[in-house]
């Protein structure tokens, strides 16, 4: 069925996951604004095959570049949008990004850098575009993660997570009094280069610090980590599931897709008992 009226715009289109989300609602007659930090997104023609015998395909898809970390930067993309004119049904905050360093050591502007993007991204987005989303029917989508509740050392990806989720809870209960809905979705993990950030990881931090102990510590965890992935699926596949889930009535708060049960479990196991599993492990020399 197509819905020829509805609108989204879409942060982090340039690739992966945003890219597949940007395409899926476009194949399903959505107007998508995309936006990506550093040039307009590119959509191949191989692509673009999906939507022959739809000419107006082109009248319904708008590339912005938009670092969701500047202030000025969503400004002027706010600026382009309302002008075009549409009303956004929907924003998903997709924009994401991903760093392994010893939280211990590494400069502060690394830590500050994943929770610019990943949390402070969206809550800039929200507000700045609230104006143009529908009230009441209109909807926002965070791309939250199933490691959220999995606190590891030398990863501050899943700390910033849980600041999202924490968000954008408070958030749905705020918006609700404009007949909004405010949503998560917890992928596990997909097939983006955020994830080949795990698979690339060298054996010790980029950035150089750490003492002997750490240095040893974090080559064990990057030895390991890419075998603790689990199941993979394609950003086409759940960019799928999220337009599902972006027609549910009455919306729950928090949606999982393709999470993994030994996650699910190390987060409900006592702090300390995880702690010792974690450090046994990383204590271990790899061969």
């Amino acid at each position: 069925m197509q819905y020829k009226e509805k609108s989204v715009l879409v942060t982090g289109a340039g690739r992966g996951l945003g890219k597949a989300l940007a395409l899926t609602y476009l194949s399903k007659g959505w107007n998508v604004i995309a936006s990506d930090l550093s040039e307009p997104v590119y959509i191949d023609p191989q692509s673009l095959a999906l939507f022959a015998g739809e000419p107006e395909m082109t009248n319904r898809f708008w590339s912005l570049k938009m670092d969701v970390t500047s202030d000025d930067d969503v400004a002027a993309a706010f600026a382009v949008v309302k002008v075009i004119p549409l009303e956004l049904d929907l924003i998903i905050n997709c924009a994401g990004i991903d760093n392994y360093f010893l939280l211990s050591e590494a400069p502060v502007i690394e830590f500050k850098r994943i929770f610019e993007v990943n949390v402070f991204g969206g809550y800039r987005v929200n507000q700045v575009f609230l104006p143009l989303l529908r009230s009441p029917g209109g909807r926002i989508i965070h791309i939250g993660s199933e490691s959220l509740n999995l606190t590891m050392p030398f990863m501050a990806y899943p700390l910033s997570k849980k600041l999202v989720e924490g968000y954008a809870r408070a958030l749905r209960q705020e918006l609700r009094f404009h007949g909004i809905d405010v949503v998560i979705v917890r992928p596990g993990a997909i097939n983006t280069e955020l994830l080949k950030t795990v698979s690339r990881l060298s054996g010790e931090p980029e950035d150089g610090t750490g003492n002997d102990l750490l240095k040893a510590a974090f080559h064990a965890f990057a030895f390991q980590a890419s075998k603790e992935i689990g199941k993979i699926i394609s950003p086409e596949k759940t960019a799928g599931l999220i337009y599902n889930i972006s027609y549910k009535h009455r919306p729950k708060a928090v949606y999982r897709i393709n999470n993994m049960l030994k996650l699910r479990i190390a987060a409900m196991l006592p702090s300390c008992l995880l702690e010792n599993i974690v450090h046994k492990r990383l204590s271990k020399p790899v061969r």
